[in-house]
């Protein structure tokens, strides 16, 4: 957990790169490889980047909630994505546009939420950070609404929501417990259990 928070925290530093699409995405991939390296040295070590061709449909595919098998090669593409301004073409067709799941500012996925001071839960968009007002008892992923398949157990600050029809979870930060939102943080939790459900780990 904390390698994965030392790397979430670097990478956070990290500037968005100006160079228009999809030249910007190069350089964006080269970005997260080097400051993943320095706080995590080999971590990205065994991952082969596709031909150029291959890599923008990845990269089009995830924008939209598709996420590539390999979790390493996923996670850099989605790494450098967020270094990015993404075209305005590209949020043509986002599936479930315009729903309270996806990002108002750039159509994006949320990754981690949390719960304001009075309760209200909000998303964080997995691509610009924004935040926007969500559905309070909701699967972000697959949109499930009935409370018997939907579950949440807390650890310290953190509520991990846990859906019983698609078997994702979701990380949220309860402001009323840890008031200064700490997204490096809630990413490293999110991706610790991304990997144990990969692995088939209980947590």
């Amino acid at each position: 957990m904390e390698i994965l928070e030392a790397v979430h925290r670097r990478l956070s530093q990290l500037e968005k790169r100006r160079e228009p699409w999809p030249e910007a995405l190069k350089e964006a991939l080269r970005d997260v490889q080097q400051a993943v390296e320095q706080v995590a040295p080999g971590l990205l070590s065994g991952v082969r980047l596709p031909t150029q061709d291959k890599l923008l449909q990845d990269a089009k595919r995830l924008r939209r909630g598709e996420v590539p098998e390999d979790a390493a090669y996923a996670f850099w593409l989605h790494q450098a994505l967020r270094l990015i301004y993404w075209p305005e073409e590209g949020r043509n067709g986002l599936r479930g546009e315009g729903w309270a799941e996806r990002c108002p500012t750039c159509g994006g996925f949320p990754d981690v939420g949390y719960l304001d001071a009075e309760g209200r839960r909000f998303h964080v968009c997995a691509f610009c950070d924004t935040s926007f007002r969500a559905l309070r008892l909701a699967c972000p992923y697959c949109g499930e609404a009935r409370a018997d398949h939907l579950a949440y157990y807390e650890e310290g600050p953190y509520r991990v929501y846990m859906c019983r029809s698609c078997g994702e979870r979701f990380v949220a930060q309860d402001l009323r417990l840890k008031a200064e939102l700490d997204l490096p943080a809630l990413r490293s939790r999110a991706a610790w259990y991304a990997l144990a459900e990969e692995e088939d780990v209980e947590v």
